[in-house]
């Protein structure tokens, strides 16, 4: 019994070791859309949807997380730094969308958080309608470069192709980067 005890625990520390290697590796400044799968088993273009922003460093890897959640009957803002993106629950996939400049984070942040006030009032407001908002308003700013429509249809495909992946929990969760990155 020792010896499942011992391989569990080397298992464990083996995983802690790929995600912290995947998340000492990505780039600095970068933005991603993560997927998080919603079942299992997993279902066809069903994911919850959040943005990333790795502003860490190799030697200290943060960031922040923004997407918008459903409870009950009211959606909330859910923003907030984190130091282990790639260790969370349910997460499927992230796709890299964007190398910002670190002087843009603030002007950023504001237009991730500028719907928190409105949410429950937008018609039809999921995750997905929140984050392709915020994704129309980067464009128009200037902050990034892509069809939105394209990038939505990518990031589908991505997360259709690695749900099994994340049911099964294997790891590190795949990083992947889209083909229509700025």
């Amino acid at each position: 019994m020792s010896t499942n005890r011992s391989e569990i625990m080397q298992n464990a520390a083996a995983r802690r070791k790929k995600q912290a290697d995947l998340l000492a590796s990505l780039p600095p400044n970068t933005l991603y859309i993560n997927l998080y799968i919603r079942s299992d088993p997993p279902l066809s273009n069903d994911f919850h949807w959040a943005f990333y922003l790795h502003s860490g460093t190799a030697e200290a890897p943060s960031g922040t997380k923004y997407h918008v959640r459903g409870i009950s009957d009211s959606w909330i803002p859910g923003h907030e730094s984190t130091a282990g993106i790639v260790s969370e629950n349910y997460l499927c996939v992230m796709i890299q969308i964007a190398t910002l400049s670190p002087g843009t984070h603030k002007s950023v942040e504001q237009i991730m958080k500028s719907y928190d006030e409105r949410l429950n009032s937008i018609t039809g407001i999921t995750c997905r309608v929140w984050l392709i908002m915020v994704l129309h308003d980067l464009v128009e700013k200037g902050f990034v470069r892509f069809d939105v429509g394209k990038l939505e249809r990518e990031c589908f495909h991505f997360g259709n192709e690695y749900s099994l992946s994340a049911t099964l929990n294997e790891q590190p969760r795949p990083v992947v980067k889209s083909m229509f990155s700025s």
